[in-house]
């Protein structure tokens, strides 16, 4: 079973799945995610997923799930730690949803494009390579 965060707060060790549906996030020669993967532009906030980090396939299944709903391709996740995100002087609250109660969201963008830029270029420098979704 996926770990269950609920309400309970996020913690700095915790990791942060950002969902990848769009192959422009990737750089196909090395697999890392791009900065745009972490931008919320047009949302105020940018919805991810906490986990334990043991648990790829419950986390391909939310992926599938999410992007589905979006009507897109699942290509993976990038992890990112929530101290990273906080380096960036964002926050991240936990904001569990009845089909999903590992949904968090990253929170206090800046107003301007290019702060909101400069913040996902940390995080995308912080994140992890692409983790490919498991079969099945």
């Amino acid at each position: 079973m996926i770990f269950q965060g609920g309400n309970t707060p996020v913690e700095d060790s915790e990791l942060l799945a950002r969902f990848v549906v769009f192959s422009k996030w990737i750089r196909k020669k090395d697999q890392t995610v791009k900065q745009d993967a972490f931008i919320p532009h047009p949302y105020p906030e940018l919805s991810v997923n906490r986990h334990d980090g043991n648990r790829d396939k419950e986390l391909s299944d939310v992926g599938r799930s999410v992007a589905e709903k979006r009507e897109r391709t699942f290509y993976g996740w990038a992890n990112v730690s929530a101290a990273a995100v906080r380096k960036t002087k964002l926050g991240v609250e936990a904001a569990p949803i009845k089909v999903n109660p590992n949904h968090a969201n990253i929170i206090g963008w800046p107003k301007e494009k290019n702060d909101q830029k400069s913040c996902a270029l940390e995080m995308a420098a912080a994140a992890s390579n692409l983790v490919r979704p498991s079969r099945g």
